[in-house]
């Protein structure tokens, strides 16, 4: 599980010292928490191994308690290094013929069962010394994700022709047209299969790493201060675009990044004006919208398709549709040195 995101293009609700995936976005429980529940009792599945920040440790611990789990081992970073650097830790602990799951905890996915089949049926592949991708079977031309293009049909998954990296929207349109699928960011493979890749496609990244790996303590690998040495690069850009394992498995389970306050409206329920809202919110003559009150009164009207998000730290107001621009604002809240973000 990769628990080292923060989340910021849903700030204020995420923020760096409670990111999304520990946040309470949706109703019931927190991003994290689903995460650990989805293979829980699953035969074949081992307990979870988690990369996380160090500063986020103790979220970490408390939701292992309350889940009543047990992780194999907690990695703890010093600092964050992208996905590539995660991955690999996880592959250096563990047995080479280890198959790991890499999931973001942030992740949404509403057929947890559907899910956990999909991932045992994809193993074989894995185990043939592929390199699984999942592809999302799109819903829109999203310009926030990456997109898969499939190759041959291997029975099941589709050897992967092309790797293409936030799109246009026009550009987008035209991949949904033929039959691309967006990258969902969670993987499957041989522990060494991803560390001999690794070697071939990204070594100082592997050999930065192996130099940071030490023995666990209490349950936690802190990883030592030569990781903060480590190139920060996605799994995605390191590996995945370069090799000539990587294949596709298309799911269609209910997934939802929860990257944007778009794709949060979408994931919530929303009444007949299609406006989705929690806390003290009065909406008059508001309609595809999404208001968030947490500590005080917000009143809404005479608008449409806008996010008005209230916390006791800040308020936001931005149009549904460009969400994205949330990570802006963070942006200049974080160079004005702003103890809000």
């Amino acid at each position: 599980m990769l628990s080292g995101g923060a989340g910021t293009r849903l700030w204020p609700l995420s923020t760096p010292s409670q990111p999304k995936q520990f946040a309470r976005l949706l109703p019931g429980d927190t991003l994290f928490r689903r995460c650990l529940d989805r293979f829980a009792g699953v035969p074949g599945f081992e307990p979870p191994l988690v990369i996380t920040n160090v500063g986020h440790l103790s979220l970490v611990r408390d939701s292992l308690a309350e889940a009543d789990v047990s992780a194999e081992v907690v990695i703890a970073e010093p600092v964050g290094r992208n996905t590539a650097p995660a991955a690999i830790a996880a592959a250096l602990w563990s047995d080479p013929d280890d198959l790991l799951v890499i999931l973001p905890s942030d992740h949404l996915i509403r057929d947890g069962a559907i899910f956990a089949e999909i991932v045992t049926e994809s193993a074989r592949f894995a185990e043939a010394g592929y390199l699984v991708a999942f592809g999302i079977l799109p819903t829109r031309a999203d310009t926030g994700y990456g997109y898969l293009e499939k190759g041959e049909d291997l029975g099941g998954a589709f050897v992967v022709q092309r790797f293409t990296e936030k799109p246009d929207e026009e550009s987008a349109r035209s991949m949904i047209d033929d039959g691309l699928v967006w990258n969902s960011g969670m993987f499957v493979m041989r522990a060494g299969t991803l560390l001999a890749e690794a070697a071939e496609h990204c070594p100082r990244i592997l050999d930065g790493v192996s130099a940071a790996m030490s023995a666990p303590e209490d349950g936690v690998l802190s990883l030592l201060p030569a990781f903060a040495e480590v190139e920060p690069v996605p799994i995605d850009i390191a590996i995945m675009e370069k090799t000539s394992l990587a294949v596709v498995v298309p799911i269609d389970v209910g997934w939802s990044d929860i990257g944007s306050y778009e794709a949060l409206w979408e994931a919530l329920e929303r009444d007949q004006s299609g406006n989705a809202h929690s806390g003290e919110a009065l909406l008059v003559e508001v309609s595809g919208s999404l208001v968030k009150a947490t500590a005080r009164m917000v009143a809404v009207a005479g608008l449409d398709d806008i996010v008005v998000v209230e916390t006791e730290d800040a308020v936001i107001v931005v149009p549904r549709h460009r969400s994205q621009l949330v990570r802006d604002l963070v942006a200049e809240l974080g160079s004005a040195s702003r103890p809000e973000v």
